[in-house]
This record gives structure tokens, C-alpha cells and sequence, in this order.
């Protein structure tokens, strides 16, 4: 699969303070996987994710985990990296090939039919759509306001009112969607085990019911949490416990 340009990771908003540090580190990381020292580049790249992150990025420390054998960190991270540019062919195809690792064939409950359009209207890739969006609505709304209390004639006082207002209406519609997109990149609600095996149980305690057993890989949604346990669910819809430590949240 292509490798992302790790450059690209200093295209959004990083701090020009840190550009040149984490220029090259980057550059270092590129070279090391280059060379086929991905231990080396993954230390690189865990370096820059303490200061920064991206969906490039997320996808390269996957790929360092991938050359590495290290199949269930390598799903968490291509994992995360959707998060941030969901439908992502290079992730996806990469993150497919890892699935066929794991151990666990979990069935998949039937998809929403109207979901990829419900991602489509959220801003697909790009997280920062939504919020744009608004930023344009606003700027037009307060131009044709401004507008219209300086036109002249009464048509088009009346015509500038309606598109402030239907700006404004665009205005508040993006700020909330882009709202629930900031929303939906920060929940944590899924986990992958990475643990070689786990007991999921039936209750939140050692030695209670063991229902079945998950291997490293496999994805999870998260439920209740009590203490040290976690209540978990199976995309086919089993439900059960199993202890934290067990996992690590997407």
C-alpha cells in the first residue's frame, strides 16, 4: 500500500515554534522505515505523537506496527486514523489486511442502509468541513445584514433580510454539525483487545461465568465501566466483562 508522505503532517495547524523539531523527526522516521528499521521509525513517530496528531501519522505508526508483527496495535491505530479521515482507502485496505489476522471471526450486525450518506453529510474525510462551512455562512450573513442596512430600495432591503437570514439559518446548521463531528472524533466508545486472549465474563468479578473467549484484534463497543472491568459488546451483539487492562480504547 502507499505509504502516507509523512510531511503532510505539517499542513494543520502546527505550532510554527515546533515546525523545525518536528520536521525533523519526521524526516528521520521516513528514512528509518525507508531503511527498514521500523522499531527505530515507530520511536520517531511515537516522538512526534506526543506533540501532535493526524491521520497520516496514526496511519504510519500503524504501518511500523503492521512490519513489526504487532497485529493488534496495528489495528488500534489504522483504527484511529479513520476516526480522523473516515473512508481512507490506504487505512481501510491496510486495516482489512490486519482483520485477516485476527483470530476472532466476529458477524457483523446489518449496517445502517442510509450510513454512508449520514458520513457523507458529516464532512467524510475532511473533519473540519462543518466548522468552515459555518465560518462561511456567518461572514455572508453579516455582509447581507450590513448590506441591507445600507440599500436604498425596499426590494432589495427585503431580498438582503431574507439571505441574512437564511445565512443565519446556515450559520447555526453547520456550527451544530460541526459540533457533532468534534464530538463523534473524540468519543471514545470502542476499544481493541490486545491482550493474546481474554475471558469476557458474566459478571464484573473474578471467577464469575466465563461466556466466551477474545483474542488480540478484535474490536469492541464499550459499555458500563466499574472499577477495573469493563462491559463490552461484540459487533454481533454479545455483551459481557472483561478487565481494562485487556484493552486499549480507539
Amino acid at each position: 500500500m502507499k505509504h502516507f508522505l509523512a510531511m503532510l503532517l505539517l499542513s494543520a495547524n502546527l505550532p510554527l515554534s515546533a515546525h523545525a523539531g518536528t520536521d525533523s523527526l519526521l524526516r528521520q522516521a521516513e528514512a528509518a522505515y525507508g531503511n527498514g528499521d521500523h522499531k527505530l521509525a515507530l520511536a520517531l513517530y511515537d516522538s512526534v505523537h506526543t506533540h501532535y496528531t493526524s491521520a497520516g501519522l496514526l496511519f504510519n505508526i500503524g504501518n511500523c506496527y503492521s512490519k513489526l508483527g504487532d497485529v493488534p496495535h496495528a489495528i488500534l491505530f489504522y483504527e484511529r486514523a479513520l476516526r480522523l479521515s473516515p473512508g481512507a482507502e490506504d487505512v481501510q485496505a491496510n486495516l482489512d489486511l490486519e482483520r485477516t489476522k485476527v483470530v476472532d471471526r466476529v458477524n457483523q450486525l446489518p449496517a445502517f442502509t442510509l450510513g454512508s450518506m449520514w458520513e457523507r453529510v458529516q464532512g467524510g474525510r475532511d473533519v473540519d468541513q462543518w466548522a468552515r462551512r459555518s465560518l462561511w455562512a456567518c461572514a455572508i450573513m453579516a455582509l447581507a445584514a450590513g448590506g441591507a442596512l445600507l440599500a436604498g430600495g425596499a426590494t432589495l432591503k427585503r431580498s438582503l433580510h431574507v439571505l441574512a437570514l437564511a445565512a443565519l439559518v446556515a450559520t447555526l446548521a453547520s456550527a451544530a454539525l460541526a459540533a457533532y463531528r468534534v464530538a463523534d472524533v473524540e468519543r471514545h466508545s470502542e476499544a481493541i483487545i490486545i491482550s493474546p486472549s481474554v475471558e469476557v465474563l458474566g459478571e464484573p468479578r473474578t471467577g464469575s461465568t466465563r461466556l466466551f473467549i477474545l483474542h488480540q484484534g478484535t474490536k469492541l463497543d464499550l459499555l458500563e465501566q466499574q472499577g477495573e472491568w469493563r462491559e463490552v459488546r461484540l459487533a454481533s451483539g454479545a455483551v459481557g466483562w472483561l478487565p481494562l487492562a485487556a484493552i486499549a480504547v480507539i
